[in-house]
């Protein structure tokens, strides 16, 4: 597979959008999304997006400059409408918007609909994060990609679902959590096929219920599908999936998961908390840390080199990338070569 910097796939990223008439400011983000998920090892939300998203942009479906219309708002939330804009675009300004309500009101919530699909949800809770807040994000797909059975189901219903919450520390890295309610996000198997990988026992079934480890399966006729996160306790996964889709779906009116003629995209919500409402922050810090201590120190497993924090192993994989390189796996690769071949 060849390597990249974080600063070439950015560069071809924006070439390839600049010759699309994106507008910069747009590109920028979009483009600053993709590669973050790359940086942390989260390449199913990568630059893998390139090609979809000049697909997307070619038939109308993703719309630049879109205006973020705001449908309901009052001091502490708001019901935006993206009017299927750039998710990345879209998702920001959600946030942004959400950072500076709950400065006023110390805690607040932004709902967003008609959204194209935003990438990775833990970039965006970083930046609450980054304000000294808790990001606590979720997302369905707009009543689309029907792609995660039900608990006791051999047959797609829900999305992945995903949900990410960022805690601030003082002068560290926060905490990120960042996870589908799924046994994994779907763009893993998109990973594992561009690779000709076979995808591990337990990710996903076939319409018969039955294991399967052939990651085109996912995309055949019927489709595979895959199962909520949780193992011998896939109810856990699968009700936590529910209340995702039903915050980002009935309540920002996205819709819920649902298979007739429902177009794939994400409904956002996003919720805010303002830590220093609650009470300073380094005390706050300052008790996290002291958490994560305690935490750390449990004696380990065999095998077990430490015990990590949520998010911390995105963390050390990222400065490993600053190191090493950027991996793309090469069926990505020359999707994109082609891309800038035919622009």
């Amino acid at each position: 597979m060849p390597n990249f910097t974080a600063e070439e796939l950015t560069t071809i990223c924006l070439n390839t959008f600049q010759k699309l008439n994106i507008p910069a400011a747009e590109a920028e983000i979009v483009t600053r999304s993709m590669v973050d998920a790359n940086r942390f090892g989260h390449d199913s939300h990568g630059v893998i997006h390139l090609p979809k998203y000049v697909r997307e942009l070619e038939v109308g479906l993703i719309q630049p400059g879109a205006p973020i219309e705001t449908l309901h708002e009052s001091a502490s939330i708001a019901v935006l409408d993206g009017n299927w804009g750039f998710g990345p675009v879209i998702a920001t300004r959600a946030v942004a918007l959400a950072i500076k309500k709950a400065k006023q009101t110390d805690i607040s919530s932004v709902a967003v609909s008609r959204c194209n699909e935003v990438g990775r949800l833990g970039g965006y809770a970083c930046l609450a994060a980054d304000a000294e807040m808790i990001g606590l994000l979720m997302a369905n797909d707009h009543g689309g990609g029907t792609c995660v059975v039900p608990h006791g189901g051999v047959e797609g219903r829900l999305s992945t679902n995903p949900i990410a919450c960022a805690v601030p520390i003082d002068g560290q890295n926060p905490i990120v959590l960042d996870m589908s309610t799924s046994t994994v996000a779907s763009g893993k198997i998109r990973v594992k096929q561009h690779q000709n990988d076979p995808v591990p026992h337990g990710w996903l079934i076939d319409a018969e219920g039955e294991s399967t480890t052939d990651a085109s399966d996912f995309y055949g006729v019927p489709p595979a599908a895959l199962l909520p996160f949780g193992g011998i306790a896939q109810h856990k996964g699968f009700g936590l999936s529910v209340i995702v889709d039903i915050l980002s779906g009935a309540l920002t009116g996205a819709g819920c998961s649902k298979s007739e003629d429902a177009r794939v995209g994400n409904g956002l919500f996003v919720l805010v908390i303002n830590i220093a409402s609650f009470r300073e922050f380094p005390g706050f810090s300052a008790e996290i840390e002291r958490f994560i201590g305690y935490l750390k120190l449990a004696k380990r497993a065999a095998g077990v080199d430490a015990i990590r924090m949520p998010g911390e192993r995105g963390w050390e994989e990222q400065r490993k990338r600053e190191r090493e390189g950027i991996p793309i796996d090469t069926e990505t690769w020359q999707q994109i070569q082609t891309l800038q071949s035919s622009s």
